[in-house]
């Protein structure tokens, strides 16, 4: 601490011998319109920051709020994306050492930026005006600071194990919000983990809509919470879906559709470079104003380059339940059926973590992903969820464990896995539940399988391929004695050998 505090005052000493700053640049007003010709289009207007700036405010407005039009911001610097607020904040500030939750908190290049607008909505006949207001300052306010890289440190547990876990949160970096004093005020990424460590959680994924701003946040924070991973990530927000990347620590390209990402392509490599994975988010949720892009619409979509589905979202299983109208089952199991192996997952879709009861908002970790992975670490969750040993809690009980594994002569599989069979062979399924209420029942789910109940002791299906099939797959759900779903299971892939 003697250290710090010489530091700092010889700093400000240092700081008291040097002249007068040079006056602040006058403000500039950026302004313009809209109509519907810039609906679901991105529009980028550059601005010029003069040498020696420290700290850049912008505040944003807009008319047309009352007929449903919504313009989205953002800003890029002369290395590229700064961040992502979309239509959570209106007034930003930038400098070196702290940044609104959304940007990033690094050096001020002088010289050509560009505030980025997105329009997800505006109606026929409509014009809208915008005015953004940006203000340069010379002097930060704020002392230097060191922060510590700990991404990629020991796992938290160096055991191969189940791990129990919510892939889809969102903080104070994008539009995560909480009660404070009565007012709802950003909800920082502390407080999401803690609600995760509160709910027994081995690992959250905090995914901001189109930032990686809370990076830093969850370095710090990890420090203190040794049982619990925090794994950072992206909910990629586009006018035609959205999207959680998984483990990124760095910005990635969103704005579908515009010059900057014309297809999906670019996304793809970016996460694949990033050795990430990407999750379509409720892909059946409707699209529109009442929920722009939710649901997922992207034309040519590349499957095979997808990793998961989000097949249940805490916020359609709290109104209409899991297996309610806006699931993703339906729109995962007829991707399997096309021969894509895509991992079912599930998140929270939590906007305040302090709602752990379930009031206003599905808990983080309601509903939950349980992965096999050979340790707790980031790298091993995303492998984990690649290799497909994965299933989703619906809401079975606490402790309730489940896996499959299915037999042939001379080979086994368990979920995720590939089992090769001959012509005519049959393998045998065996399921080991442990710790679920009395009279629950396993559904058997299957394409291009004939099925058949109890082979022998122990094992509870007997599976082969159909005579005309080259492949298929066969999965379970685990349901209550009155039906309702407990419990998500991944697929087996069977294929017809030589």
């Amino acid at each position: 601490m003697k250290r710090i505090v010489v530091a700092l005052a010889l700093s400000l000493a240092a700081c008291m011998q040097q002249p007068s700053p040079a006056p602040d640049a006058p403000p500039l007003v950026l302004t313009g319109e809209i109509t519907r010709a810039d609906h679901q289009t991105y529009r980028e207007i550059p601005f010029t920051v003069p040498p020696g700036t420290k700290n850049i405010t912008i505040d944003f407005a807009y008319t047309g709020k009352e007929n449903r039009t919504v313009i989205d911001i953002g800003v890029r610097d002369p290395q590229g994306q700064r961040g992502w607020s979309g239509g959570n904040k209106s007034h930003i500030e930038i400098s070196e050492f702290s940044s609104t939750p959304s940007y990033s908190a690094a050096a001020i290049q002088p010289g050509e930026w560009k505030l980025v607008l997105g329009i997800p909505n505006i109606r026929e006949g409509q014009t809208a005006s915008y005015t953004a207001t940006v203000s340069f300052a010379r002097s930060d306010g704020s002392a230097a600071a060191e922060v510590g890289h700990i991404f990629g440190a020991a796992a938290r547990s160096p055991t191969a194990s189940w791990y129990r876990g919510d892939f889809h949160t969102h903080t104070s970096h994008s539009d995560g919000s909480c009660p404070v004093d009565g007012v709802r005020a950003p909800c920082p990424p502390g407080e999401t983990a803690e609600a995760a460590q509160t709910a027994d959680l081995d690992f959250v994924a905090v995914t901001d809509h189109n930032t990686i701003t809370q990076v830093i946040d969850l370095a710090l924070l990890q420090v203190g919470y040794r049982k619990t991973l925090l794994i950072p990530g992206t909910e990629i927000t586009t006018f035609n879906g959205h999207a959680n990347v998984i483990g990124n620590t760095d910005f990635l390209d969103f704005q579908l559709g515009s010059p900057r990402l014309p297809t999906l392509a670019k996304l793809f490599d970016q996460v694949a470079a990033a050795s990430a994975f990407i999750s379509v988010n409720h892909p059946s949720l409707p699209s529109g104003e009442a929920c722009m892009g939710c649901g997922w619409t992207v034309k040519d979509t590349d499957w095979s380059r997808v990793t998961a589905i989000e097949v249940i979202n805490g916020a359609s299983m709290r109104t209409s339940g899991p297996e309610g109208a806006f699931n993703g089952i339906a729109f995962w199991e007829a991707l399997l059926r096309q021969g894509h192996r895509i991992t079912a997952i599930a998140g929270s879709d939590n906007h305040d973590a302090t709602d752990t009861t379930g009031a206003k908002q599905s808990p983080v970790g309601t509903p939950a992903t349980v992965v096999y992975a050979s340790e707790l670490s980031t790298q091993a969750i995303i492998a984990g969820v690649k290799s497909g040993r994965v299933f989703v809690d619906a809401g079975a009980p606490a402790g309730a464990t489940f896996e499959m594994t299915a037999r042939a002569v001379s080979a086994e599989a368990r979920m995720g896995g590939e089992l090769r069979l001959a012509p005519r062979e049959r393998a045998a399924v065996r399921i080991d539940l442990g710790n679920f209420p009395a009279g629950a029942r396993t559904q058997p789910i299957s394409h291009n399988l004939l099925v058949t109940p109890g082979l022998a002791p122990g094992d509870a299906f007997a599976i082969s391929l159909q005579d005309d099939a080259s492949r298929g797959w066969f999965r379970l759900n685990i349901r209550d004695a009155d039906g309702k779903l407990l419990l998500l299971g991944n697929p087996i892939y069977l294929v017809r050998g030589g």
